[in-house]
């Protein structure tokens, strides 16, 4: 049972895909973005849960992408704020989190890179934000979503699964570790994919213990290159 002082969400659905062809923003598109809710507990191993699967998997899935986590307050906020009404799951998120006893479940802004969950009945670590890509767009007819969830920063996160469990609807989310200092995911969205020119920003995060190969590599070629300019013209003036 989690402890009440470290139980931080609910899960309030489960859901998993199969690979299909959809027709989205005229186009066809194989992929199992588009996912259906679960009824009794499903089995949650290192490349996420039995019956997901991923059409791309050269940039979805794996250890570091097993499971996407979504806040469902952020609803009523695209509603509110950017006038979409969109439906728990919309995100393609495998696992929708509520919060407890009136409290907002985490979310972005909370939430930080190598922080540890018991999430059901499995331990799962938080590895990087999830930055959607055109399909979230082409599902749902918006042509701009993308960019807009970057610059909200509601895009939900990634954990990768320390422990393997079964989890299911009514879970606990119980925090069990967060790292000193560690980026929240909000801070690491902004830096990756919004101020692409925070060179300090990107040496801060590139100090971050738990960060994804693909993300360090990317940071370390952005700082590379503002390196290099600096070589090749000369510093600031």
């Amino acid at each position: 049972m989690a402890s009440m002082a470290n139980l931080v969400a609910t899960v309030a659905a489960v859901r998993v895909g199969r690979v299909r062809a959809h027709h989205w923003d005229g186009r066809e598109i194989c992929t199992a973005a588009d996912k259906g809710e679960v009824a009794g507990p499903v089995q949650l191993g290192t490349l996420g849960l039995a019956g997901d699967e991923q059409a791309d998997q050269k940039n979805h899935g794996g250890p570091d992408k097993a499971l996407l986590l979504y806040a469902d307050h952020h609803y009523p906020s695209w509603l509110a704020d950017q006038g979409l009404e969109l439906a728990s799951g919309a995100f393609f998120e495998n696992i929708t989190l509520t919060g407890v006893d009136g409290r907002p479940c985490p979310d972005e802004t909370t939430v930080v890179l190598g922080e540890t969950w018991r999430l059901g009945q499995a331990i799962v670590q938080v590895s990087q934000p999830r930055s959607p890509c055109y399909k979230l767009a082409g599902r749902w007819g918006v042509p701009d979503l993308v960019q807009r969830v970057q610059r909200t920063g509601w895009s939900g996160w990634y954990v990768r699964v320390l422990e393997p469990g079964a989890v299911a609807k009514g879970d606990a989310a119980e925090l069990l570790e967060r790292p000193a200092g560690a980026p929240t995911v909000a801070e690491v969205t902004r830096i990756v994919n919004v101020d692409k020119h925070d060179i300090e920003g990107a040496r801060r995060l590139l100090a971050a213990s738990v960060l994804p190969e693909r993300l360090r590599n990317r940071l370390l070629a952005r700082v590379a290159a503002e390196d290099d300019s600096a070589r090749l013209f000369g510093p600031p003036t």
